[in-house]
């Protein structure tokens, strides 16, 4: 299937703003847009993204696709492409362009470190959970904070969905010593949880649910 990549291209170094290139590219319609950006890359190896995993488990390769935040490795061409056989890539929107389809990440750390992303011991605890209770965690813990809720729904200012997640997860730990104190840290405002429990399933590549108690 002949594709035509229409991808956001920006060098800091020579470009006063970013321009879209064309690279026509021949791929499998059961092929993703992952696979057509390597093949644009090995037409201009100057081509600047982030990738890794290629299994939707790390979430390095989040871009804007047709004007929809995704994962590059996720994305089928035959989703994308649709009848025209074009698609456009863009850098995650909300976050600062750096090169190309890659951005800077440090407020979307920022935003996890303002939650202290890590388990806080209780030290009245044995550190054992029953399993319904590690069940009732898997969901949140499914996040791969790979920033597209973030490029989805973070217009507003406060915390980001995902460091929300994060935090969430951690304050529902029965191992945690900061428990419902990690809630009153994040500060979410009522609209924005809402919003967030209602936009985040339909935006998250592991449609990950914010429980609603």
């Amino acid at each position: 299937m002949n594709v035509t990549l229409e991808i956001s291209r920006f060098n800091p170094e020579v470009d006063r703003e970013p321009y879209f290139q064309e690279f026509r590219v021949t791929v499998e319609e059961r092929q993703t847009v992952l696979d057509a950006l390597l093949d644009a890359w090995r037409q201009e190896p100057g081509l600047s993204f982030r990738r890794s995993c290629r299994s939707a488990i790390c979430g390095s390769c989040a871009v804007t696709i047709n004007g929809i935040p995704r994962l590059a490795c996720q994305t089928l061409i035959r989703e994308a492409a649709g009848s025209n056989g074009r698609i456009t890539v863009e850098p995650l929107s909300h976050f600062r362009q750096l090169k190309d389809l890659v951005v800077d990440l440090e407020p979307f750390f920022g935003s996890l470190k303002a939650v202290v992303p890590w388990l806080v011991n209780r030290s009245d605890h044995s550190g054992r959970m029953e399993p319904e209770v590690a069940r009732k965690l898997e969901e949140l813990a499914s996040c791969i904070l790979c920033g597209v809720c973030d490029a989805a729904l973070s217009d507003q200012a406060g915390v980001r969905p995902a460091a929300f997640v994060k935090g969430l997860r951690l304050a529902r730990d029965p191992r945690d010593e900061l428990g419902a104190a990690r809630l009153r840290l994040m500060q979410v405002p009522p609209e924005i949880l809402k919003l967030f429990i209602k936009d985040l399933p339909e935006v998250c590549p592991k449609k990950v649910t914010i429980p609603k108690n």
